[in-house]
């Protein structure tokens, strides 16, 4: 106790600041000095519990009011709810005013109601649609969009919509059209929005985006709609939906694509400035026509998918400047899994990829599964990539431990075009 009495109360703010609410309260025990300290703590967290009993959740009520009015702190930086099916609108409603005289900046709200057939949603009040001091808002689950015509945001920066429900199609374009500063979006619509069938992010000012989509293929196709010339980081996770980029995105560094898609290079083409990319793609398609990826310096690339390997040599032949090369498995449901994942012949390229003569010098495969097929991939890489300093492999566990060492050292005898490559076999 005596070291924590030490420190000065700026490092305790910080320290409460990172703990649920209901646990600094109790602080005020501990002594005479902490008695007050946890009322100019600058960030809430509430939670309920998932309380199903109306009774306890009324003490909860009750807490929540009271933390939220005795709050001392000059700026609430954070205020956070997780609550359940006992919450109402109303109440949620007076918490927000309460942070909005209190100068809250950042809201985040998780209402979970979906296991219950009285559905409740909770909406939120319209003044907090033209509140100017907030900049960061995350809404989670059964909270709905009830948009306004007036809505304006000028401070928002970060925006996650993470299975919220839209009153209208319309909701999420009238909500972003009020975000003028916005830089990060988080778009999840696996849930709560099967009736919206197209998504449009139009952001001039949007630097990270992500977008998932894991609700399947039986609620059909959606359509996202992305133009946003500032991007930088780029996340799409979706196999049953469409992605259309309405330009070449050449500020974008990094992007994550996990999806199935019948023509690759309609998706990829706008991204072919990234520096960095991981690809989880099936493509229906044979690819053929040339397309260079000049910045692309570090790509991954997953072995489960539907042609992968036509994929990696397209990939090898359009990545110039490639560096780094990693070649692992997601297991996702949507990919049919098989020991041998190349199911055909792997066709090499028809020329040495000038990433492998010049500029490939990190090389990982993690479940390499030492198929005949396999080998031959790996065995050209090795043979070409004359500036490679490290090749990575590990074999999937499911095999005997013997069988796993017996199967990398195969690797050992490979020729090698790099005197330098070190060999890494787990």
């Amino acid at each position: 106790m005596d070291r924590i009495s030490n420190l000065s109360d700026d490092l305790l703010l910080k320290i409460f600041s990172s703990l649920p609410t209901k646990d600094v309260v109790v602080t005020m025990l501990l002594s005479k000095r902490w008695k007050f300290l946890w009322t100019m703590v600058p960030k809430l967290r509430f939670d309920d519990e998932f309380e199903l009993d109306p009774s306890y959740y009324g003490r909860f009520l009750k807490y929540v009011d009271k933390s939220m009015v005795l709050n001392r702190a000059q700026v609430l930086e954070t205020v956070k709810f997780d609550v359940g099916p006992c919450c109402s609108s109303e109440d949620i409603a007076t918490w927000i005013r309460i942070g909005m005289v209190r100068h809250m900046r950042e809201l985040e709200i998780s209402h979970c109601e979906a296991y219950f057939r009285e559905h409740r949603s909770i909406k939120l009040p319209k003044s907090l649609y033209t509140y100017e001091k907030l900049e960061v808002l995350k809404l989670a689950s059964t909270v709905v969009l009830n948009v306004p015509i007036a809505v304006c945001f000028p401070s928002l920066k970060s925006l996650h919509l993470v299975c919220v429900e839209y009153k209208t199609k319309k909701s999420h374009r009238r909500l972003l059209s009020g975000c003028p500063v916005l830089e990060d979006l988080v778009l999840d619509k696996s849930y709560n929005s099967f009736h919206v069938r197209s998504f449009y992010v139009e952001i001039p000012t949007l630097q990270r985006l992500s977008i998932l989509d894991t609700s399947g293929e039986l609620y059909g196709d959606f359509t996202f709609v992305v133009n946003a010339p500032s991007l930088k980081y780029f996340n799409f996770v979706d196999f049953y939906g469409d992605l259309c980029l309405r330009d070449t995105m050449h500020e974008v560094v990094e992007a994550n694509i996990k999806v199935i898609y019948k023509n690759p290079k309609k998706l990829l083409g706008p991204l072919k400035s990234v520096k960095r990319l991981s690809l989880c793609l099936s493509a229906s398609t044979t690819l053929h026509n040339h397309m260079e990826f000049y910045q692309l310096v570090h790509l991954e690339l997953c072995g489960d998918a539907l042609m992968w390997w036509d994929l990696l040599t397209w990939m090898l032949e359009s990545s110039p400047k490639l560096q780094v090369l990693k070649l692992y498995k997601c297991e996702c449901e949507e990919h049919d899994y098989s020991e041998d994942p190349i199911e055909d012949h792997w066709e090499e390229p028809s020329s040495v990829p000038e990433c492998l003569l010049f500029h490939l010098n990190i090389f990982e495969w993690k479940y390499y599964n030492a198929g005949e097929e396999e080998k031959k991939v790996v065995a050209y890489i090795l043979k070409n990539a004359r500036q490679l300093k490290t090749a990575a492999f590990s074999a999937p566990y499911l095999y005997p431990k013997e069988e796993r060492s017996w199967e990398l050292n195969e690797l050992v005898y490979m020729a090698r075009a790099s005197s330098s490559c070190q060999l890494l076999l787990d």
